[in-house]
């Protein structure tokens, strides 16, 4: 059944930006994965601007030891492939050995792999649930564990993506990983309550970023159209324009924050209204 609008169409909203930085997270240090990417670097900055000190983690050494570089101090580098176990235990021994003890966790490391259900692989299936859950889940596992043994009470955000809920045809493993990590969310947050580690995630939407950019290409190469006229088009329906990682980040430190203890277990959408449940 198609919608009837009674309301005028409407251009871009414009975003808002965060007038003031509240020490929210005063003396508080996280862990956060994809550091360097467009929603890392943009929660890094925050949550140093919130008085936090940071562990940022990223696989690319150049775009990391360039965001760490704008930190007087508040931020430490550390290599991680979250695809191998080793390296995300490796990372984590370096995070606590650096900040002494961690205060929470921010899961926004993901692979993404194109493929529509008849071309995606074995390897495909591998390699994206290994960064995109087993990855996550290793890092929340130690995490919590530590947390718990220090008498730190904290928080852990995972990233996950409107993808997860409604699916794309084109990333098929990219999707299930996501809704896999939606659901291990619900279930890390009941196993970790009774050492008061609250566990959320966010589900974003269109963030313009190079990811996104990169499923234009896909698209692009799939339906023979042009990446700079699909790309523009990958907005909110209702922003009616991309999403900024700032955006994104601000409802991630929310979630971090003790303003959020009653939220729990829940796959927050920060997509611009675009997924209904």
């Amino acid at each position: 059944m198609s919608e009837f609008w009674v309301t005028a169409p409407h251009g871009p909203l414009p975003s808002r930006q965060k007038i003031r930085f509240f020490p929210v997270h005063e003396g508080k240090k996280f862990i956060v994965t994809g550091a360097a990417g467009g929603v890392g670097s943009a929660l890094v900055a925050l949550l140093v601007a919130e008085g936090a000190t940071v562990a940022a983690l990223d696989l690319r050494e150049d775009a990391l030891s360039a965001t760490v570089a704008k930190y007087e101090g508040k931020v430490v580098g550390i290599g991680c492939d979250l695809g191998q176990q080793q390296s995300v235990e490796t990372a984590f021994q370096q995070s606590t050995a650096q900040l002494g003890f961690i205060d929470g966790v921010v899961n926004n490391a993901a692979l993404v792999r194109r493929g529509d259900a008849i071309n995606a692989s074995w390897d495909d299936w591998q390699s994206t649930m290994a960064v995109n859950v087993y990855g996550a889940f290793e890092l929340a596992r130690l995490a919590a564990r530590s947390m718990a043994e220090n008498g730190r009470r904290g928080a852990i955000v995972n990233v996950a993506s409107e993808a997860g809920k409604k699916g794309h045809t084109q990333s098929i493993t990219y999707g299930a990983s996501k809704a896999a990590l939606i659901s291990m969310t619900r279930i890390l947050a009941a196993s970790f309550a009774p050492y008061d580690i609250n566990v959320n995630c966010v589900c974003p939407g269109g963030i313009g970023t190079d990811m996104l950019r990169a499923a234009a290409a896909n698209y692009a190469r799939v339906s023979g159209g042009d990446v700079d006229d699909i790309f523009p088009r990958l907005v909110s329906s209702q922003l009616k324009r991309h999403i900024t990682p700032d955006e994104v980040a601000r409802t991630i430190s929310f979630l971090l924050s003790d303003d959020a203890l009653i939220i729990r277990g829940q796959a927050v959408n920060t997509d611009g209204g675009d997924t209904p449940y």
